[in-house]
């Protein structure tokens, strides 16, 4: 079953197309990454999906319903949406105490529970206002996650998160999956991050839906080279020329991008040093994987 599905899906501001034409899929106990720049699209998409803006074109379901037609399918949706906000002169714990209330749940068991796995407890009694931006983002985890949705979608959830709390967000969303059947819907403009916890990513650009791609195929898509260095270029590079390899010589390095010289450092290393060019520095450099988005963006453009 699908629980998000999008056809078409169009916002316009003016002549802008904040979202254009976007028709996405989100299967059950999916971590989908939407990633995109910032201005892409991305929290327009989201405001679109939880029914608080209307489409000028296309329709958008969550559990095959209509956002404004069901408001029964609230109960199972959790959602932080860029900044989270909070009632600020309340401590963590009675902003918690109040979405409970809202949420008609019986909450000191939920509230303590939540308050541990985002690491607030030493934080429970002081107001929001007075919190680090880490910690209002972890409040705002916290009243997403409070009522154990089926469905979360999050805009950025990491943004002032130290390292530390970026890792036990990560972990704490594949043991929502893992064990607790929700979907979740992640929006970021980091792709590292993503890239370790989704199954599948989109790339939105210009309010376009450019490339989808399984995460374990991302590997296969970053480029790789083998670098080399040695204490005679010009004749490193002829030998490799004449072991039938295409280097490209710059500044004092050589370039391999073949398979063949990726995959086989060590055959490189050997034949350089039986033709007298032992070399200094050999590693295969992988393109790092903001650069991978930015290529995607530009290939698109073409």
């Amino acid at each position: 079953m699908n629980v998000i599905q999008t056809y078409n899906l169009t916002k316009k501001y003016g002549e802008t197309k904040a979202v254009d034409g976007v028709s996405l899929q989100v299967r059950h106990r999916e971590i989908y990454g939407f990633l995109g720049l910032n201005g892409a699209g991305k929290t327009t998409l989201i405001r679109l999906l939880l029914g608080l803006i209307k489409p000028d074109e296309g329709t958008c379901e969550l559990f095959g319903k209509k956002p404004k037609q069901a408001t029964d399918i609230w109960n199972d949706v959790g959602y932080l949406i860029e900044t989270p906000h909070s009632y600020p002169d309340l401590s963590v714990h009675e902003n918690l105490e109040l979405i409970c209330k809202l949420r008609g749940l019986s909450g000191r068991v939920l509230i303590d529970e939540i308050i541990d796995k985002l690491k607030l407890t030493g934080y429970k009694n002081k107001k929001a206002k007075d919190l680090s931006l880490g910690n209002k983002q972890r409040l705002g985890l916290a009243k997403a996650l409070i009522h154990k949705p089926k469905l979360l979608i999050l805009d950025e959830p990491i943004n002032g998160l130290d390292p530390a709390g970026i890792f036990e967000v990560r972990e704490l969303l594949k043991d929502l999956v893992e064990n607790h059947n929700t979907t979740i819907f992640l929006s970021s403009h980091i792709l590292s991050e993503i890239s370790k916890l989704t199954t599948r990513i989109g790339i939105i650009h210009e309010g376009a839906l450019i490339k989808e791609i399984k995460s374990e195929e991302l590997n296969d898509q970053i480029s790789k080279k083998l670098t080399i260095k040695t204490n005679d270029t010009e004749k490193a590079t002829q030998v490799l020329k004449d072991n039938g390899f295409d280097p490209v010589a710059n500044d004092g390095k050589i370039e391999l991008k073949g398979q063949d010289a990726i995959r086989r450092p060590d055959s490189i290393a050997t034949m350089l040093v039986q033709n007298h060019v032992p070399p200094k520095h050999l590693m295969v450099e992988e393109e790092d994987l903001e650069h991978y988005f930015l290529r995607v963006i530009k290939e698109e453009r073409q």
